[in-house]
């Protein structure tokens, strides 16, 4: 049996376990493909074998499966007398931004030549942007108006990723307003 992606943790961190004992990673699932019923619960992936780091999210091997950790780690202090899954819950906070590049990720091009197949790229020093090139535009299209001016007739991609068409996409026919 090959190992195969099993989960995405918004928030997580590796506790230390006794000496020569490869770390635990707890964190907050947000998404758990082969047990969907544990996504967005806080849980605990088996001993890690290796963090692998890209630009955007780091990869970990445990014995039977990988995992994205696409949050941030949380530090959990040396001395505390909470459980990890307690401390985890305390720290989390939702965003679903968060969600959004969780999504990138698992339907990103593996060859894009933009996000190196992370299906996010980095703007600037604090910002991530949804790769372009790698997105469905299956999440929602809205209308450009307000302060694109008023029914511009042009549509963006609802998933944040910044594609714009001058037409409705096909999926929006039915509306009356799109075809006008």
């Amino acid at each position: 049996m090959s190992k195969q992606l099993n989960g995405i943790f918004r928030a997580w961190m590796t506790v230390k376990q006794a000496t020569g004992t490869p770390p635990i990673v707890w964190g907050h699932c947000i998404v758990h493909l082969s047990h969907p019923q544990f996504s967005g619960n806080v849980l605990h992936t088996s001993s890690v074998l290796n963090i692998v780091e890209y630009e955007t999210f780091k990869i970990v091997e445990t014995r039977n499966h990988y995992y994205i950790l696409l949050g941030p780690e949380v530090e959990m202090p040396v001395h505390s007398t909470l459980s990890p899954s307690s401390y985890l819950r305390q720290q989390q906070e939702q965003s679903p931004r968060l969600d959004a590049y969780a999504s990138a990720a698992v339907n990103a091009d593996r060859d894009c030549p933009k996000c190196d197949g992370s299906g996010v790229y980095r703007r600037d020093n604090h910002r991530l942007a949804i790769c372009d090139i790698c997105c469905k535009h299956n999440q929602s299209w809205w209308q450009l108006e307000g302060d694109y001016g008023a029914d511009t007739g042009r549509w963006a991609c609802g998933a944040g990723c910044g594609a714009i068409v001058d037409t409705p996409p096909p999926e929006l026919e039915f509306l009356p307003r799109a075809r006008g």
